[in-house]
């Protein structure tokens, strides 16, 4: 048997709120626990769940509608298929870097005044940040925190901020869609849509890590280049002048 855990310890494991995980088993999201005595006992296959409802809500699903996608893929497959599918896809994506912080908390990371309260609203509807039922904020990726208070700690007002955030997401998306055609053109059988079962969701999820490795060291590399090409650029001008 796996590790299993209480529902407290789960929602700790998930970074959600215990209401939370409640709210997606009334819903029908999340299969409820092994039973002993009036225990509830969660285990791994759990974890994975909330974690890809976490992940689709990040990308703007509804709850309405990441019950609509769980449906329809596990029509026709076994409950261990689905899992192990899960499994797979929560370890190609890596650790989930969210943070649940009280409002004082995140405020505090910012220059005193700058981050209003249109500003919070604009990065929750950005997806960076949502409330929790507990009144804490949860920030989608620490990652956004450290560089958006880096940012403004350097004078970069935070309405500037979210709108290169705002800016910036378009772009990394067409990049990635490039290295996921690469992928489906190159790399995945023609017919690895039809009939995927754990094995091949696990060799399929190899390769898109390797590829997905590969392709943030390109697009660092890339950046760096050309951050140095162009400030060499930018500043050239200002001597000259």
């Amino acid at each position: 048997m796996g590790t299993e855990y209480r529902l407290d310890e789960l929602a700790r494991q998930a970074d959600v709120a215990s209401t939370t995980v409640r709210l997606y088993q009334t819903k029908g999201l999340l299969a409820p626990p092994r039973l002993e005595g009036r225990t509830g006992w969660y285990d791994d296959s759990h974890l994975s769940r909330l974690r890809l409802i976490a992940r689709l809500q990040h990308e703007g699903h509804s709850l309405a509608g990441i019950a609509d996608l769980l449906e329809q893929w596990e029509n026709g497959r076994s409950l261990d298929a689905v899992i192990g599918i899960e499994a797979e896809l929560d370890s190609l994506l890596g650790e989930v870097h969210a943070i649940v912080l009280d409002p004082a908390d995140l405020l505090a990371r910012f220059p005193e005044g700058s981050m209003t309260p249109e500003l919070m609203q604009r990065a929750a509807a950005l997806g960076l940040v949502q409330p929790t039922e507990d009144g804490k904020v949860r920030v989608a990726d620490r990652r956004f925190l450290d560089s958006g208070s880096a940012l403004a700690e350097l004078g970069i007002p935070a309405d500037v901020i979210l709108d290169e955030w705002d800016a910036l997401v378009a772009h990394t998306d067409d990049i990635a869609q490039r290295f996921i055609t690469i992928f489906e053109t190159h790399l995945a059988p023609e017919d690895w849509q039809d009939g995927l079962d754990t094995d091949r969701a696990r060799e399929l999820a190899t390769t898109l890590a390797q590829l997905q490795a590969t392709a943030r060291q390109v697009l660092l590399a890339s950046l760096d280049a050309s951050v140095a090409r162009l400030g060499r650029e930018r500043l050239g001008e200002l001597i000259d002048r």
